[in-house]
């Protein structure tokens, strides 16, 4: 019988890299057990700019931050799952500001920033059910 918890991180990759803005991404949290959907799992995600609850399956809007990424989701009747995300890095376009003086306007190395990301798509995976104390 697997009872053990698990975390399922995908997209990881420049192609989805939680939005376009600077300091903030968005991320997608689902939670499963051995037969499918979990639905209302409580997840507490942290990192150094701060700590957001959401209730999988569902996305939430974090901070970017350079510092790992502590999820901790809870579900009655489960094992809570605790996990941790490291921040890989990403290329964004850069938030455009318009001067009136100034530029040449050419500057198209300076197009993109790179920003820190986690990954887009997290999937908790709860073990077995735990078993009923009588």
């Amino acid at each position: 019988m697997q009872s053990a918890n698990a975390v399922i991180v995908t997209g990881a990759s420049n192609s989805n890299n939680g939005g376009a803005k600077k300091d903030r991404e968005t991320l997608s949290i689902s939670a499963v057990d051995a037969n499918g959907p979990v639905a209302d799992a409580k997840c507490v995600l942290t990192n150094s700019k701060g700590d957001w609850s959401v209730s999988a399956p569902d996305s939430v809007e974090v901070r970017r931050s350079d510092s790992d990424l502590q999820i901790k989701c809870e579900k009655s009747g489960y094992d809570a799952v605790t996990t941790t995300i490291k921040a890989s890095k990403t290329q964004i376009p850069r938030p455009q500001f318009h001067f009136a003086a100034g530029g040449s306007g050419d500057d198209d190395e300076d197009a993109m920033i790179t920003v820190p990301q986690y990954a887009p798509s997290i999937t908790v995976t709860f073990g077995s059910k735990q078993a009923n104390a009588n």
